[in-house]
C-alpha cells in the first residue's frame, strides 16, 4: 500500500521553510527592537549627562538647614 497521501514530504519541507522564515523574521524584529531601545537609552543618558555637566541637579529635593 502507498500511504504517500498521509505523509506528504513536500508539505513537510514547505512547513520547515516557512517555520524557519518566521523564526528568522522574529529574530530580526527582536534585534531591531533591541537596537532601537539601546539608541533611546543612550540618547536619554547623553541628555542627562549634558544637563548634569551644565550644573543641573539629579533631584529637585532641597534641604533647609
Amino acid at each position: 500500500m502507498n500511504f504517500s497521501f498521509i505523509f506528504n514530504n513536500s508539505n513537510k519541507a514547505d512547513n520547515k521553510k516557512e517555520a524557519s522564515k518566521v523564526m528568522s523574521d522574529a529574530a530580526e524584529s527582536f534585534k531591531r527592537a533591541m537596537q532601537e531601545s539601546a539608541t533611546q537609552y543612550n540618547d536619554h543618558r547623553k541628555k542627562a549627562e549634558e544637563q548634569i555637566n551644565r550644573g543641573a541637579k539629579l533631584t529637585n529635593h532641597r534641604i533647609n538647614l
